[in-house]
């Protein structure tokens, strides 16, 4: 079965702690699939993690190695792999196929070149694809993040200086203009400044962009932009995203 590919990563908490969790976020369009019902869950520990739980530099190469082998298995025996969750001295990774076939031995072939690896399977039912969107799908926040990390690095590739501050715009949208008009307020109050004002179709017309000087370093942009979400939501509008000129060092 033909899959987009759409590979992102992101950090959240899992059991209140940290979760590294990478997945394939062009599924959601197409997801649940039918007759995909059987969700295959593989778990290997890990050898070295780190103090969150998590891989280290040393260990990160080994664990992919094995994401690869088993992965590459399991697609040529019918299943889908959706993502990965990196947390409390685990590595899970996560499955859809429309049947099991003889996974388990497949697994059990893949891991004896890892002999010094311990490691669980287990299969479920789970039409919905529960594990996919309730569990490893980010968060609206979340997913703020990734689309920053992907704008920072069309940044990175150009040449940009993070440090150096430059007016980035951002672009919110709303279902009245008293809620953009509220919106503006706290806006000002924080420093941006209203670069346009339009109404446009759709269910969200008044649209907004507003600046602010601001540099581009990563912890930075995602405080801001959460900031700038949060507003948005509590005055029924939308956060739709930030642009920033390219700013080398001289």
């Amino acid at each position: 079965m033909e899959i987009n590919q759409d590979w992102a990563y992101y950090y959240s908490l899992v059991q209140d702690k940290p979760a590294s969790i990478r997945l394939n976020l062009a599924l959601a369009e197409v997801a649940p699939i039918e007759d995909y019902a059987l969700r295959t869950w593989f778990s290997v520990k890990l050898l070295n993690p780190d103090e969150n739980g998590l891989t280290t530099n040393e260990e990160f190469e080994k664990i992919g190695e094995i994401e690869d082998a088993v992965s590459d298995a399991l697609a040529n025996s019918g299943a889908i792999f959706v993502g990965t969750i990196k947390n409390n001295g685990m590595a899970d990774f996560y499955f859809y196929s429309k049947e099991i076939y003889n996974y388990k031995e497949i697994i059990h072939t893949v891991m004896s070149n890892y002999k010094e690896y311990r490691f669980a399977i287990d299969t479920q039912e789970d039409a919905t694809w529960s594990a996919y969107f309730d569990f490893l799908y980010p968060s609206a926040y979340e997913m703020q993040t990734i689309r920053n990390r992907k704008v920072l690095m069309q940044l990175d590739q150009l040449g940009d200086d993070p440090e150096k501050e430059r007016k980035v715009d951002h672009w919110i949208y709303f279902k009245s203009e008293k809620d953009r008009d509220n919106f503006i307020k706290e806006a000002e109050i924080l420093g941006y400044h209203i670069l346009s004002l339009e109404k446009v179709e759709g269910e969200y017309p008044y649209q907004l962009n507003i600046d602010r000087l601001d540099n581009t370093i990563w912890d930075n942009v995602d405080n801001y932009v959460w900031e700038l979400v949060t507003i948005a939501n509590e005055n029924n509008g939308y956060y739709d995203g930030w642009g920033s000129p390219i700013m080398k060092e001289e």
